[in-house]
């Protein structure tokens, strides 16, 4: 009988693993590297010091402001026979100022709602088919301090305001505002969890700029301290501890005194020889403005501006432009334009347009207009490329006369009135149904006519010449 062999247990032991470079020979990515512990937190500012920051801040302000007026100064303008009825509309109700506003303290805050009065019960749901012309009575602007929400909709993903407040109330107030009587603009995004946190509001743009906008601001503080203190003039004088440590501290006072006054106007300075010893100490600041200039880089790379545009300096470099980075930022103020401002404003029209009108007509709907004014050159070319497209599709026969003309009433560039354009659209009718300018029928050619009726050279229908 054979003992049994004991039997060896092996532990297994967790070895934990990085996803980056480890060196334990080098100490690289071990726990003695000190890069190792390097971890990102949440940075909270609070309200007051954002507005304290936009206040008292240039450079704050225009991170807040400059997109959004770059965004909405050149506005937007609207297709169809309705557009001017609609614009005045808009000038009625302050539109574009309103809904700036809305927009600034979005990114101030994260947060800000236009509140559209109409004169309906604002605790029920808005009821569309009640606006009538001139409906819509008012605008208000409010931040997301002014409202807070009441109860939020995380049960029907259906509804429109999926995982929004189904409801507001204005702080320190007791009337319920229902979410469809607001249009709701959110600032950056953030994620889920972050986003309840903030009771569903966005994140501000200026809060991410914070920690740059410190930097920038206590930089150029230092070195304004540093050139008040560019040369500073030393004196050694022997006793000179013994001497304030006397009663003759006020004439030590004195003589040194006099010492910077008769300095500053004969620009001659008298010392004795054996006991005072005179040295002019001087800073230098080479270096300090690339320290500055990166600065700036890093700020404008925060906001989402160029640093032409956020700090308004002409672009660097001898055969530089700025024009690639005007374009980078254009492309980012469109997609501002056609992503939620679009939204926002598409919210709006469903009773600015029913207030203008008094419906709602299939079809319309508006563009922006470009963001920067092109020049007398570009305009000419860009006229005379639209004009020569309007010839090619008339002569082909895609567009009418009429359509030109209404294109080039929206473009605002010749006076032409809606009776001429009324006119033509008459002259097209009528030509349709066979008449003439006139309004009688065309020679040779009447209604009900087919081209077997017409009459030959001979003055007689075809059929007539057969049976001849």
């Amino acid at each position: 009988m054979t003992e049994a062999k004991p039997r060896i247990k092996i532990k297994a032991v967790m070895v934990p693993t990085t996803d980056s470079l480890s060196n334990l020979v080098a100490n690289l990515g071990t726990g003695r590297d000190k890069r190792t512990h390097n971890s990102f937190g949440f940075e909270f500012v609070n309200q007051f010091e954002l507005e304290a920051a936009y206040q008292s801040n240039w450079i704050a302000r225009r991170i807040v402001d400059k997109p959004n007026e770059d965004a909405l100064r050149e506005w937007r303008k609207f297709s169809g026979k309705q557009s001017k009825q609609i614009e005045s509309e808009e000038r009625r109700l302050g539109v574009q100022q309103a809904y700036l506003d809305t927009c600034c303290w979005a990114d101030l805050y994260g947060g800000a709602a236009l509140l559209m009065v109409t004169g309906q019960d604002l605790s029920k749901p808005l009821d569309l088919n009640k606006i009538k012309k001139g409906g819509l009575k008012n605008l208000v602007v409010l931040d997301r301090w002014d409202i807070q929400p009441i109860k939020f909709n995380l049960e029907d993903p259906l509804k429109p305001n999926w995982m929004q407040p189904e409801s507001y109330m204005m702080v320190n107030g007791t009337q319920d505002i229902h979410y469809s009587h607001i249009v709701r603009r959110t600032g950056a995004r953030l994620p889920r969890r972050m986003r309840m946190f903030e009771q569903g509001w966005g994140d501000s743009r200026l809060r991410r700029c914070m920690s740059d906008l410190r930097d920038v601001v206590a930089t150029k503080g230092g070195i304004a301290s540093l050139v008040l203190e560019a040369n500073v003039d030393t004196i050694g004088v022997k006793n000179l501890q013994g001497a304030l440590a006397s009663a003759q501290s006020s004439q030590v006072t004195e003589r040194y005194r006099l010492f910077g006054m008769l300095k500053s106007i004969v620009n001659l300075g008298l010392l004795d020889m054996d006991n005072e010893k005179y040295e002019r100490n001087s800073i230098s600041f080479s270096g300090l403005s690339q320290i500055m200039e990166q600065f700036m880089v890093w700020t404008a790379g925060a906001a989402e501006m160029p640093v032409t545009e956020l700090w308004g300096q002409s672009a660097a470099g001898l055969s530089s432009t700025g024009e690639g980075d005007l374009k980078t930022y254009h492309g980012t103020i469109k997609g501002k334009q056609d992503g939620q401002m679009r939204l926002d404003l598409e919210a709006l029209d469903q009773v600015l347009i029913r207030s203008a009108l008094g419906r709602y007509p299939d079809g319309i709907e508006f563009e922006w207009n470009p963001l920067s004014l092109p020049s007398g050159n570009e305009q000419a070319q860009e006229d005379l490329a639209d004009a020569q497209a309007d010839a090619v599709n008339i002569e082909s026969g895609v567009i009418r006369p009429s359509h030109a003309m209404r294109r080039a009433q929206g473009k605002g560039t010749y006076a032409i009135t809606d009776e001429q354009i009324k006119a033509q659209e008459q002259i097209e009718k009528d030509q349709d149904n066979g008449l003439g300018d006139d309004g009688k029928d065309l020679p040779g050619f009447s209604l009900g006519e087919t081209d077997g009726d017409k009459p030959g050279a001979d003055g007689k229908t075809p059929e007539k010449a057969e049976g001849a």
